[in-house]
């Protein structure tokens, strides 16, 4: 009897750390949509798509923006639009410079301006990019 209840407490602490270390670990690696994507009208009228990425790679993510293809009410593509997120900034080796960079773990804010109305969308879809870039050899 109390061999049985001490395997049996093994066996529940093994199984109370493996759920405790499976919990902690994020097993989906990229650059994702944080929450929900919001549909707004700002002060003069304009609808905008608003939001936040976050980037879960184990590196910095350069470049990143989220591009929307909207579709009207007869399955239509009426509109399609990039917009950068407000991230970083980051200034390679060549001068070229980054102003929509996530660091690893970190969250940036888009906000994408569309000039159709809303009761012309039936939906929208989105696709989220990014590169990652090694830096780049000084110039001589």
């Amino acid at each position: 009897m109390f061999k049985k209840s001490i395997n049996f407490c093994i066996f529940f602490v093994f199984l109370f750390f493996t759920v405790i270390i499976f919990a902690n670990v994020n097993p989906q690696k990229g650059v994702f949509l944080k929450g929900e994507i919001e549909s707004k009208v700002d002060f003069f009228g304009r609808r905008f798509f608003e939001g936040k990425i976050i980037n879960n790679l184990d590196r910095r993510v350069d470049f990143v923006f989220i591009e929307f293809k909207i579709i009207n009410n007869k399955n239509e593509l009426i509109e399609k639009i990039r917009s950068y997120v407000y991230g970083t900034v980051h200034i390679f080796k060549d001068n070229t410079v980054s102003t929509s960079s996530i660091e690893p773990g970190k969250i940036a804010n888009f906000k994408c301006f569309t000039s159709v109305t809303p009761d012309s969308v039936k939906k929208f879809d989105y696709n989220i990019g990014w590169k990652v870039f090694d830096e780049l050899p000084e110039k001589y």
